[in-house]
């Protein structure tokens, strides 16, 4: 298999992941972004700002913005402002916006489970670390192509 044929692949399977959403989004109303923004929080408890989202699924800042606002207006997620620091910003989902967050993770469950068919829990953990190497490689071209 040509390296071509893996980034292929993962190229495919965002957009699968994507289309296996939309039902989701269109039930709830949502858009992508704003269900990425339900789900991130859900699943990663502890990373509860906006910069968290942007930095760990690389939304485009504008995009969480939008789709925080959008969220709190209608009370599926609420702001807490750090009394240490009043710029820190903690988002939280609202019971409702945890309902919506629990329907994207079943979906979210079944892609990856269909995803993953055939693939031993030692593939999987290999396929983990080297797509973690590729995103640190990534990070290096931002700091060289930055000079």
């Amino acid at each position: 298999m040509e390296l071509s044929s893996y980034f292929d692949a993962m190229s495919k399977a965002k957009k699968e992941y994507s289309r296996c959403l939309e039902p989701v989004c269109r039930d709830f109303g949502l858009t992508q972004n704003e269900l990425a923004v339900l789900l991130f929080l859900r699943n990663n408890p502890g990373l509860d700002r906006a910069a968290d989202i942007v930095s760990c699924r690389s939304i485009a800042k504008s995009h969480v913005s939008l789709a925080v606002t959008s969220l709190e207006a209608r009370e599926l997620l609420s702001r807490r402002y750090d009394p240490a620091d009043r710029r820190a910003c903690h988002l939280g989902l609202t019971e409702k916006g945890m309902e919506i967050a629990e329907a994207g993770a079943k979906r979210q469950r079944q892609f990856f489970e269909a995803l993953y068919v055939g693939i031993s829990p030692e593939e999987r953990e290999l396929m983990r670390s080297v797509a973690q190497k590729i995103m640190n490689n990534i990070s290096e071209f931002d700091r060289i192509t930055e000079k």
